[in-house]
């Protein structure tokens, strides 16, 4: 009898069996996974409990399902108009967005000084006067707030100034007339000068500072060349605002586990005598556990916070497409919480 050879029964059983193993593995990897994701939405529910029930849910973050991973929020009053900053997971150019008292959103990508599309972090946007800043790896780029406001979505947006400043900012926000602005330290992955490490009066370590610049007409983009006051803050800071009663409030998240904002009263924060920076004296003082008033618990990954109508308003970035877990628990909202009340 001719034709091909015929193969031992086993032989031919053992792709089958091969391949139904690791079809077996795959999706038994993927119960493990989706058991985990569920576990840690509890776990979330349950910790952050306080939040939700204290927390009213006020939109969703413009670009969250569609690979922006959102970094800072802020209210341009005159406006009515909420601004974001952040990053595209693809590493496409990196998008502001302005979301209107009617839902309607703006993208607008941004194009630095040099010519070249900004491509950063997105770590900070705020504003001041006619100008609207957006934090790089110096300092800050200045654009212009009536060129923002009348953009059309798609529309490029031109960054026409620079300023640097003397650390690495990771959070900035203009409050109450003060700029202010920090930066991030974690450990070994995001250290700071050891300069920036600080022994506080309530005995603890404070890794990292935060810069105050008052008001200045004849200064920088309205404000002074020199800090007004130099803050020694905690590490994993991700934002800063300044509550209705004038209380210091700080989001800090890292990795998956819950993330915190910390009210600290600066009217309780010890002068620590002066702090140099660039050459210039300022007032030293420190955000530490006798100054704090308030500790809340809220939901992994927490960024940017501002404050307004009375009202602390958190973004989260775990519901982007890069993390994804966080839309399991409604992270792809902007919350709004009164921390005072």
């Amino acid at each position: 009898m001719t034709g091909a050879p015929k193969r031992h029964p086993r032989t031919q059983a053992a792709p089958i069996a091969t391949a139904g193993r690791v079809a077996v593995a795959v999706a038994a990897g993927g119960a493990v996974a989706f058991a985990a994701v569920l576990a840690k939405r509890r776990a979330v529910r349950t910790s952050c409990k306080p939040f939700y029930a204290e927390a009213t849910e006020r939109f969703t973050i413009p670009g969250i399902n569609h690979g922006f991973v959102p970094q800072d929020l802020f209210y341009l009053a005159d406006e009515q108009t909420w601004l974001f900053s952040g990053y595209m997971a693809n590493r496409r150019p990196s998008p502001l967005f302005q979301v209107g008292a009617d839902g309607t959103v703006r993208r607008h990508e941004v194009r630095l000084p040099d010519g070249s599309l900004y491509r950063g972090h997105g770590a900070a946007v705020t504003a001041a006067g006619p100008y609207v800043f957006l934090t790089v790896r110096d300092g800050f780029v200045v654009l212009s707030r009536a060129a923002l406001d009348a953009a059309a979505d798609g529309d490029i947006l031109q960054a026409t100034d620079h300023r640097t400043v003397p650390l690495e900012p990771a959070f900035m926000n203009v409050q109450k007339g003060m700029l202010y602005i920090g930066e991030f330290q974690r450990r070994l992955f995001y250290p700071t000068p050891k300069s920036h490490w600080l022994r506080c009066p309530s005995g603890e370590t404070n890794p990292a500072l935060a810069l105050a610049y008052a008001p200045h007409e004849k200064g920088p983009f309205g404000f002074g060349e020199h800090p007004a006051a130099v803050y020694s803050i905690p590490g994993n800071v991700q934002g800063l605002c300044v509550t209705p009663e004038g209380n210091i409030a700080l989001s800090l998240a890292w990795g998956l586990g819950d993330a915190e904002v910390r009210v600290y009263d600066p009217a309780k924060a010890k002068r620590g005598g002066s702090y140099l920076v660039e050459s210039h004296h300022c007032p030293l003082y420190f955000l530490d556990n006798a100054t704090l008033v308030k500790t809340l618990t809220v939901p992994p990954m927490a960024e940017g916070i501002e404050s307004h109508d009375g009202r602390v308003y958190v973004s989260d970035e775990s519901a982007s497409n890069k993390y994804i877990f966080g839309k399991l628990y409604g992270a792809g909202k902007v919350y709004a919480i009164d921390l005072e009340g």
